[in-house]
């Protein structure tokens, strides 16, 4: 809706930048310590997720080097954590237009005092930040953490398909023409955009028009953590965190490990989220002969997933395309073997072991009963831990800090 709206006033975005005021050196810091940063986000703590972290990282390093972070998301958590900076929260119980207008609203707001926007994905935040940025002439930038068009078409189930392949057919044009038309027109109008895969990237250049020198590629941190002090299960554990959506796959994951476990009598299949597919997911379970070896357990916080993956012998990520998945990332940070989806932008090189074609559930069912069996369970953990994972949220943190800074 708000993306319509945007499309239908393009006409006021012809407003240029205003000059740069040229700063002595001697007022940069005070400059600096005055100036206001709007953080625009989806979700953001106590949620769990990529961008919900991420924003709560930068913001707090933003506070740290003396500028004045704000940030709005949407959520109705009213618990004791406070934060150094301000956090505005529009509430889910609000219809979905008044839920967008306030926010749209509240960005307009904030932006007065502030000297540049960043948003955090680009429907509910990215379209608003553009809005207020090219009104009130501030710096826009925007991270891009997914695809609003193929990841809301196919988690309904209006289509199966990959990401790569959704926009080498030309559907995004069909299903939602006006809205891809907006952001192709809005996008490449930003003065920095940033990506967390270059999978991601090289779509959006060719089907988005995004040019390539506004574009930086920020890897999502991946290092290798201390092991916790947690006892791995005696069964073998295929583990699952993530939204329960079409997309993701996850019946394909359910019948395959049903075949594994009437095959080998052993392993254990937890899921741990929340979603539509719940319902759908546990019908399926209900009339396996494995089904008292299907956990599916509600969201956790990232303590008490860190314990899940500690315990869990394998993590899996089964969606028709993974961009560049935190979950897989944390396995891998925890040492534990993955099994992801082929077309995947990780920023982590896996050997063949490690992946499958989504679709095909023999070739599932395999490598997991595979990753069963002992001794090539253990060749898997040797492999992991041979595998590059430098990317530090001190990195991560530090690239986003350039790009502001600039």
């Amino acid at each position: 809706m708000i993306g319509y709206w945007i499309f239908d006033i393009r006409i006021l975005f012809g407003l240029g930048q205003m000059p740069k005021p040229c700063y002595s050196k001697i007022s940069i810091k005070m400059i600096q310590k005055s100036t206001k940063i709007i953080l625009a986000t989806g979700i953001f703590y106590p949620d769990i997720g990529g961008p919900a972290i991420h924003v709560r990282k930068i913001a707090e390093a933003l506070h740290a080097a003396g500028y004045k972070p704000v940030v709005i998301a949407y959520g109705d958590y009213d618990g004791s954590q406070e934060f150094p900076f301000k956090v505005v929260r529009i509430s889910n119980k609000l219809t979905p237009f008044l839920r967008r207008l306030k926010y749209a609203m509240t960005v307009l707001k904030e932006a007065l005092g502030a000297k540049m926007l960043y948003a955090f994905n680009l429907g509910t935040a990215g379209l608003p930040v553009f809005v207020a940025g090219k009104l009130l002439r501030k710096k826009i930038l925007i991270r891009v953490p997914g695809d609003p068009i193929w990841e809301r078409k196919v988690e309904r189930g209006g289509r199966f398909v990959s990401f790569a392949n959704y926009y080498e057919q030309g559907l995004q044009k069909v299903d939602r023409p006006k809205f891809f038309s907006a952001i192709k027109y809005v996008l490449p109008k930003f003065d920095e955009i940033v990506f967390y895969s270059p999978f991601l990237s090289e779509i959006y250049q060719r089907h988005y028009g995004v040019p390539a020198e506004k574009i930086s590629v920020v890897l999502n941190p991946v290092s290798r953590r201390e092991p916790l002090p947690i006892k791995i299960s005696e069964e073998p554990t295929v583990l699952f965190a993530g939204r329960f959506v079409a997309y993701k796959n996850l019946d394909l994951v359910v019948r395959a490990f049903d075949r594994v476990r009437q095959k080998l009598s052993k392993g254990e299949l937890v899921m741990i989220g929340d979603g539509p597919d719940r319902e759908k997911l546990e019908k399926i379970i209900g009339v396996l002969p494995s089904s008292a070896h299907i956990k599916i357990l509600p969201k956790v916080g990232q303590e008490k997933l860190f314990e899940h993956i500690s315990s869990s012998w394998i993590g899996i990520g089964p969606a028709l395309t993974e961009f560049n998945p935190n979950f897989i990332l944390e396995c891998l940070s925890f040492g534990k073997p993955v099994l992801l989806s082929r077309e995947n932008g990780l920023s982590v090189r896996l050997p063949e072991e490690f992946l499958f074609d989504p679709s095909d559930e023999n070739e599932l069912a395999e490598k997991m009963s595979k990753l069963f069996e002992p001794a090539a369970y253990q060749e898997a953990l040797e492999t992991v831990s041979k595998l590059e994972l430098n990317q530090s949220w001190e990195k991560v943190i530090e690239a986003h800090m350039k790009l502001i800074n600039k």
